[in-house]
């Protein structure tokens, strides 16, 4: 089983930059559904996939007993567009 704590740790340890990392768990702590937003200037000359990709390569082996999974990439400025 997973935790929000468990995913945002390894995110924020691998990928370069991040800037934040929401990770919210959407079955209700049985570590099964997760939703993730990642904020990362690594993610400025990547398009949509290979962001996803960027983030997914991260967590292979959490994904492989994970049964849902969301995953959303911004750049610090698309995100402060987002954030009010």
């Amino acid at each position: 089983m997973f935790t929000e704590e468990n995913l945002r740790e390894k995110i924020q340890n691998t990928i370069p930059n991040v800037y934040n990392c929401i990770v919210t768990d959407l079955s209700y702590g049985c570590g099964q559904s997760f939703d993730v937003v990642v904020v990362s200037n690594e993610f400025a000359s990547k398009n949509k996939l290979q962001r996803s990709r960027l983030v997914n390569n991260t967590l292979k082996e959490e994904l492989k007993k994970i049964h849902a999974f969301s995953c959303k990439c911004y750049t610090e400025e698309e995100w402060s567009k987002i954030v009010v």
